[in-house]
């Protein structure tokens, strides 16, 4: 009887997949499946197959509980039946999916680059047919294909494919995303549970009934499976036995009623890292002791698999599992070593099973493993090189390699974003080194794990490591001890003297790579280091400006000040990455870039990379980065008088904060103090933005402190706090009162005028200041000017300055200090209307984002590949966005996004 035939007691959740499919002529979407085993999700997506029928092409993937699965298998399986379409990918594309799925060699493709090779591949097929795509057991799929199935997962909302996943609980994955879709599939009610059982075991005794459904606890697959194996509830302390050991029993016992034959093929498909029928026949017959050819007929019969054409799979993940249990040490390697003779011409598959067959140490087979490592990493699957070179240094014989594989495993883990796994093989580092070169390895090590704890103490420590590493002759080694001292002088200690220690000491190891040296001077220094680090970066060949250099160069330039030169830097950085399909880099790089872009008064350009950031940080794990670009959207919002969504943004962003990084909380106090200070609210922005100042506030930053001088005198003169922000002026560090940084000497500037109770010459002073690259402060210091000049009854002069403000903050879009200045006019006997509002302001981040690339001339599919999402998804946008505009082409839209560049 089929499972689409008892799937009883799930109206709601096919509700749900009708919706999708329903829709999926105009646009798709996804559902993750979650659940307990055996609670009937392979059973939904059965249903949603045949609900499916025809109207759709139906690609299949399904995990597999094996010791291993190769990078991008679980992918290539759902996706081999359309990959003749790949013929209209671009040249990128195809061979982004050639080199992944191992059909040729190349340059390695980034993992996201292949997920959107895949996704352009299922657009192409969808165009002749809609596309239903089921992934099985999502938890056990390799983690290459899990990361590029939640990347589809996210985008095809606009076109015609929908994705179904199933996924166990208390298991991790990347399509448990937020950001996806899910239902939990909850066990089934009691006359649900009734009906599933009647109708599979009619006429059962009323007393085994009871228990049956007692024991079942709403569970279909028990529901199901249990009936076979009524007898066993009279066993000793079976109602002891946990659900799924009772399930596996259930299915150990049939499993036992079939002959030698049919069970080799059995375990060996249990085994097995692909579902093809002739491998697992062959290397059954490998094991054979009989004359009789192993069949599958007999299990097929026993409803333990099923076979459809050329492959096979099991009825469900337990029977495997109990299969797997079952299996002694010796029957497991005979079954690995039948099946890596079968494959001896797929070297690549046939490897994992000589290494599962394999007994004690073995240096060939070690290094082999390393080098499909190696081949991993170039396919962007590195959490299967994590296993690669895991497994590798099991069977290395020299303890040395041993140690030297297992030291790349664990940084490869913790740069892949595998903590879990970096520390486990972290720990197994530590057992293996000693003194030396190991032994500081294991700190570099320990520093990837922590790099928040330790105090100022740790930095010296970390500077005494570098220059053990030296010693040694590892300078690359030594060159990571020196940046992560500054990068915590940075994030935990800005300003205080360890950080110039930091930059003596790399100067003392005579450090030659120029954006190192600008790293330090910023992070250990950066009140005084501008002007050096700009040299640094003219030393930098433009030729020599890839995309992680160029990130590097900007990061020291924003951490010194330099906004203008990080702003350049960040969006040369950012349309590298693009286009090399680094999703990991791209988050942080716009990341950055938003917040140059916000502090220069480009608001559009950095609420777009913002938004973005926020979803690739979130994508690509990155809560730091992703907390931070939630805090520069949320700046802007309370510019722009958006109190409501800036006040989300930065509870969204202190919720990503669980370490207390002193950088998300300072500019979370930056954000809160816009918000108070849009709104009328000074005495609360005054107080946020004086605990900047605090060495014993968690949220002490003298960097941002003196980034936000200028806001923090305006709310002192607004709430009558002007004596306290003189004082904390007063107070300031020499060398941050001798800043060199552009920033700082505005903000000072700044705020020296505001504070000085309208003393001409101090304002002044900081007018004669160049703030082109300042426009919002620049308005700001008209406006206080004006109110000044009008309160001591000057008012003609004061409306020159008041109408410069107003029409300055309409064209930054500060909405609530333009309605200020518009009073202050009125009050100076000047009319001053609201402006109209303006349509463009309806618009999402990314549809301006997209119009902003429709200016430039770009097609929809350069822009999808621009933004890592599908040509039919940037068509839906254009499709909604001319009516809110009132427009009819692309001509329009040019024009009409021209006019809104700042």
């Amino acid at each position: 009887m089929s499972a689409q035939h008892f799937l009883v007691g799930r109206a709601p959740e096919q509700a749900t997949i009708c919706g999708l499919l329903d829709r999926a002529t105009e646009g798709g979407g996804a559902l993750v499946l979650r659940g307990t085993p055996g609670v009937g999700k392979s059973a939904l997506l059965d249903w949603a197959a045949g609900t499916a029928g025809d109207k759709f092409r139906v690609l299949r993937t399904v995990g597999s509980v094996t010791e291993f699965g190769l990078p991008y298998a679980a992918l290539h399986q759902v996706m081999r039946s359309i990959l003749g379409h790949r013929n209209r990918l671009t040249p990128k594309y195809r061979r982004a999916l050639e080199v992944a799925f191992g059909r040729a060699p190349g340059a390695p493709p980034d993992l996201y680059t292949v997920a959107m090779a895949a996704l352009e591949l299922l657009v192409e097929a969808a165009a002749e047919r809609p596309i239903l795509l089921l992934a099985d057991d999502a938890q056990w799929m390799d983690l290459a294909s899990q990361q590029a199935l939640a990347f589809l997962a996210r985008r095809v909302t606009a076109d015609r494919v929908v994705l179904l996943a199933t996924h166990r609980d208390n298991e991790p994955g990347p399509l448990l995303d937020a950001a996806i879709p899910a239902v939990e599939l909850a066990p089934l009610d009691a006359d649900s549970a009734a009906v599933l059982l009647d109708g599979v075991a009619g006429g059962l005794d009323p007393k085994v009934r009871s228990l049956l459904l007692e024991a079942a606890c709403g569970n279909p697959l028990a529901l199901l499976e249990l009936p076979r194996a009524v007898g066993g509830y009279y066993g000793a302390n079976t109602d002891r036995l946990p659900l799924t050991a009772r399930l596996e029993n259930s299915f150990l016992t049939r499993i036992g009623e079939l002959d030698v034959a049919g069970t080799t093929v059995l375990e060996v498909a249990a085994l097995s890292d692909a579902d093809d029928v002739a491998e697992i026949v062959a290397a059954a017959e490998l094991l054979s002791e009989s004359d009789n050819p192993p069949s599958l007929d007999p299990a097929v019969s026993a409803g333990l698999i099923v076979v459809d054409g050329g492959s096979v799979r099991f009825r469900h993940p337990l029977i495997r599992s109990a299969i797997l249990q079952r299996l002694g040490p010796d029957r497991r390697r005979g079954c690995h070593a039948a099946l890596a003779r079968v494959l001896v011409d797929r070297p690549e598959r046939s490897v994992w099973h000589r290494a599962g067959a394999a007994l004690r140490p073995d240096a060939a087979l070690a290094a082999e493993l390393e080098l499909r490592a190696e081949q991993a990493i170039e396919r962007g699957a590195q959490a299967f090189a994590v296993r690669a070179l895991e497994r590798a240094a099991q069977l290395s014989v020299d303890r040395a390699d041993r140690a030297a594989r297992t030291y790349r495993a664990v940084v490869l883990a913790y740069t892949a974003g595998q903590p879990e796994a970096g520390e486990r093989l972290r720990r197994h580092h530590r057992d293996l080194v000693e003194t030396g070169h190991d032994g500081l390895r294991q700190e570099w090590l320990n520093e990837l794990a922590d790099g928040e704890h330790g105090g100022e103490q740790r930095i010296h420590t970390l500077l005494d490591f570098a220059e053990r590493a030296t010693v040694l002759g590892d300078d690359t080694l030594a060159t990571d001890f020196l940046r992560a001292a500054a990068l915590r002088c940075w994030n935990l200690w800005p300003g205080r003297p360890v950080g110039r220690q930091v930059i003596a000491a790399g100067e003392r190891l005579a450090v030659a790579d120029l954006p190192t040296r600008a790293q330090l001077l910023a992070y250990g220094s950066p009140f005084d280091s501008d002007e050096t680090i700009r040299t640094l970066i003219d030393r930098v060949p433009p030729a020599a400006r890839d995309a992680a250099t160029a990130y590097r160069l900007a990061h020291a330039a924003a951490c010194a000040g330099a906004f203008d030169v990080s702003e350049g830097l960040l969006t040369a950085a950012a349309e590298r990455t693009r286009s090399e399909g680094h999703l990991h880099t791209l988050g942080r790089t716009l990341s950055l870039l938003a917040w140059s872009a916000m502090r220069r008064g480009s608001w559009s350009h950095a609420v777009v990379a913002a938004e973005e950031s926020t979803r690739l940080c979130a994508e690509t794990r990155q809560p730091f980065w992703e907390a931070a670009s939630l805090v520069a959207h949320a700046m802007v919002a309370a510019f722009r008088g958006d109190f409501t969504t800036a006040e989300d943004l930065v509870a969204a962003a202190e919720h990503l904060n669980p370490r207390r990084f002193a950088t998300i909380d300072a500019v979370a106090l930056l954000a809160r103090a816009a918000i108070a200070s849009g709104q009328g609210r000074y005495e609360p922005a005054f107080t946020s933005l004086a605990r900047l100042h605090d060495p014993a506030d968690s949220a002490y930053h003298p960097a941002h402190a003196l980034w936000s001088l200028a806001s923090l005198a305006e709310a002192a003169v607004a709430c009558g706090q002007v004596a306290a922000a003189r004082s904390l002026l007063e107070r300031l560090p020499a060398e941050v009162r001798a800043t060199t940084s552009p920033a700082g000497r505005m903000n000072l500037a700044v705020a020296r005028a505001v504070l000085a109770d309208g003393d001409e010459p101090s304002f002044a002073d900081a007018m004669a200041m160049d703030l082109t690259m300042w426009p919002y402060e620049r308005y700001r210091l008209l406006f206080t000017y004006g109110m000044a000049l009008r309160r001591r009854r000057r008012v003609r002069e004061s409306r020159d300055h008041l109408r410069s403000a107003r029409d300055g903050f309409d064209s930054l879009g500060a909405h609530p200090l333009a309605e200020r200045a518009r009073t202050e006019l009125r009050a100076a006997g000047e009319r001053s209307d609201s402006p109209a509002t303006d349509v463009w302001e309806t618009l999402s981040p990314q549809e301006i984002q997209i119009a902003s690339m429709v200016a430039r001339g770009l097609t929809n599919r350069d822009i999808a590949k621009s933004l890592f999402i599908s040509h039919r998804t940037v068509g839906s946008h254009l499709y909604r966005m001319f009516p809110k505009l009132g427009i009819t082409s692309r001509g329009d839209l040019r024009r009409i996004a021209a006019e809104h560049e700042r």
